[in-house]
């Protein structure tokens, strides 16, 4: 069947024969504490551009989690046809691994792994998986087969014992999508339920979370997310990553409002007299929520809030995710809103990190598979570019600090084009023609430079700060000039920023930071020749 030649699927369940993924995919649960049918039209259009990557060789796979008001099939009309209400989905596939988990005879024992491995080996995949889209490897799981019992039959399965029955359940049967689709998109019921925390705790890697201006939904979601995360912590067996992407919704760009619901009254007070009714400032609570679930001291979503906002007006566009339908391309229009989304989510990336920081890494990864040399030009010239971008953040003492990675790199590849050069010919004859004099000044410039360093480590060892400091800035120019050598510049460096490190100076250590990054950049241009670093 299709299934199986996209995903690698047998027509038992098992591993098709033939090559296998190399890389498992993810399992992102989409969730609200109301607003349910918002949630389903961004998860259907998450997974309409997912699977159209790669030239539309991405396999995605949707599953309708909410049982109690099913619904995600009706984005779709190609689930429509007459045969469609009789297919199995959610509800059928783990009534049989109940059923499977009841019989007697197992003989497992304690290994609830080879027990879960058991029973989702015996499942019939294909008959609960369906496709929705001829043009791009789309997939539907239903919330299931919709007869007459199927309410009676959803209110009998008890999550809670088959999680009892079999501990390793549901994340054998999450490890056993992503190794058949990159992506394993999750509409997991609204509210609080055994069902919700089966979706976000046990199932998911990431999580989007979207809220309405009612307090209540941005109460209801802040309470999910934590105890997620609290479960992951204190479980040994389920200790591993949950990327948390809150989705603001709905938002009507034309409202003034929007600006209080999401800074509240204090940032608005003086900017806009009338912005409309007041609610909870998102913004400021979802920060402080992440900053204590992750340990991080400083959280700031002002440029992801600025793009993923998914607007009131347009909603309706988003109904058929399948290009036949006129949908809002504006800058917060619902198109617009999942594809900023899919920028952070599908990389992996923090929603704390910018946005410009995001695509310079973006850029950096794709030159990573081109180059077959890391220290490639052109991959260099990147890095020096998102130095130049985490250094934007300025009054960030930590922005300071996670660039040196970047000039240390920056460094070594400038310091190997220096070695090349020295052994070219063309090099060798012009350096055989420089007169003896300006080798022999450059040589007592060195000297004298090398003379201040070591006074400026004798201050800091013997911790005089104020001669240490005035010191320092005496060098900041000099250290950094093309015709020092690389270990004294390498080195009269790390002490300068020593010393505002001491100081606790963060905008000194920032602006010479920067200074060193351009200085290096530049060199980095002449030692290739005057060369574009980026190839045009």
């Amino acid at each position: 069947m299709e299934t199986n030649r996209i995903t690698g699927m047998s027509a038992a369940g098992g591993p098709a024969a033939g090559p296998q993924a190399t890389k498992t995919g993810e399992v992102t649960t989409f969730y609200s504490y109301d607003g349910a049918s918002v949630r389903s039209q961004a998860l259907a259009h998450a997974g309409w551009l997912l699977a159209g990557r790669k030239h539309a060789r991405t396999p995605v796979l949707m599953i309708d989690w909410d049982l109690e008001g099913p619904g995600l099939h009706h984005y779709f009309p190609r689930t429509q046809d007459a045969a469609a209400p009789g297919r199995s989905g959610v509800l059928e596939l783990f009534e049989a691994c109940r059923d499977r988990l009841r019989a007697p005879g197992r003989g497992f024992g304690d290994d609830t792994e080879a027990l879960a491995a058991h029973v989702l080996d015996s499942i019939d995949w294909d008959a609960h998986i369906e496709r929705v889209d001829d043009g791009r490897p789309l997939y539907l799981m239903r919330a299931g087969r919709f007869d007459d019992s199927y309410g009676e039959r959803a209110d009998r399965l008890d999550w809670d014992a088959l999680f009892c029955a079999c501990p390793a359940l549901f994340r054998s049967f999450a490890a056993h999508l992503k190794q058949r689709f990159a992506h394993v998109l999750i509409d997991c019921r609204s509210g609080r339920s055994a069902a919700t925390s089966v979706c976000t705790a046990l199932l998911a890697d990431k999580m989007v979370g979207l809220f309405t201006p009612d307090p209540r939904s941005l109460d209801g979601l802040q309470g999910v997310v934590a105890r997620a995360l609290d479960y992951r912590c204190s479980h040994e067996d389920e200790q591993r990553p949950l990327l948390v992407y809150p989705l603001p919704s709905p938002i009507d760009a034309a409202c003034e409002g929007r600006l209080r619901w999401r800074y509240g009254d204090a940032h608005c007070r003086d900017r806009d007299r009338d912005v409309g009714p007041a609610g909870p400032a998102y913004q400021p609570a979802l920060e402080k929520l992440l900053s204590a679930c992750y340990g991080v001291s400083s959280v700031s979503l002002d440029s992801y809030l600025d793009e993923v906002q998914l607007p009131q007006a347009g909603l309706v566009g988003m109904a058929l995710p399948t290009g036949r339908t006129q949908v809002s391309g504006g800058r917060l229009g619902p198109v617009r809103s999942i594809e900023a989304l899919l920028e952070w989510l599908e990389p992996g990336h923090f929603p704390w990190r910018p946005l410009a920081e995001v695509r310079l890494v973006q850029a950096v990864d794709a030159l990573h598979e081109r180059a077959a040399d890391p220290q490639a030009p052109a991959l260099v010239r990147e890095l020096a570019r998102l130095g130049q971008s985490y250094l934007g953040q300025q009054g960030e003492l930590e922005a300071a600090r996670r660039i040196e990675q970047h000039v240390v790199a920056l460094e070594e590849g400038l310091h190997a084009m220096e070695e090349g050069k020295r052994g070219h010919p063309g090099v060798r004859r012009g350096a055989d023609g420089v007169a003896g004099s300006a080798a022999g000044a450059a040589a007592a410039g060195a000297d004298a430079l090398d003379d201040k360093l070591s006074r400026l480590q004798e201050l800091i060892d013997s911790r005089s700060p104020r001669e240490a400091r005035a010191l320092a800035d005496s060098l900041r120019t000099s250290i950094l000039r093309p015709s020092v050598a690389h270990a004294l510049r390498r080195r009269g460096a790390a002490m300068i920023k020593q010393v505002y490190l001491q100081e606790g100076d963060k905008d000194a250590l920032l602006a010479f930071t920067q200074d060193e990054v351009h200085s290096l950049e530049g060199a980095l241009i002449q030692a290739a020749g005057g060369r574009p670093l980026v190839p045009g």
